[in-house]
């Protein structure tokens, strides 16, 4: 049976009509996440704060689901200027995630929804039964 996942503290989707997290059985899967603050304000102009905020984000709703970072499997990343900022989010990325044990996608994009927005991450992750 689907779930969706409720979590304090991120900014909700729902008024866009979907919601940041949904589980399915032991998986969970991950709306496009970015670096916004619960308010919607940006976490930062730059994409090594962004990253930053953006996986503290993902963390947070994965806690809330009974899950972790370490549970990723599954990753797409959407980088605006990938050419600039496409380095500079993988070293932040890997500082982030210890464990290179998931898959991953990189895909560079024109913009966002949201204006200063400089990456989105969509995941699927695991749930230890």
């Amino acid at each position: 049976m689907k779930e969706v996942i409720s979590v304090n503290h991120i900014l909700p989707y729902e008024p866009y009509g979907f919601t940041n997290c949904v589980r399915y059985g032991d998986t969970l899967y991950l709306s496009g996440i970015s670096g916004l603050n619960a308010d919607g304000s940006l976490a930062g102009q730059d994409i090594e704060s962004q990253t930053r905020k953006t996986y503290e984000n993902i963390e947070i709703i994965l806690q809330a689901a009974g899950s972790g970072l370490e549970h990723i499997l599954q990753m797409t990343s959407f980088i605006v200027n990938l050419a600039d900022n496409g380095s500079i989010y993988v070293a932040t990325r890997k500082k982030i995630l210890a464990s290179p044990a998931y898959t991953s996608a990189t895909i560079g994009v024109a913009a966002l929804m949201i204006p200063g927005l400089l990456l989105e991450v969509q995941c699927i992750a695991g749930i230890t039964p």
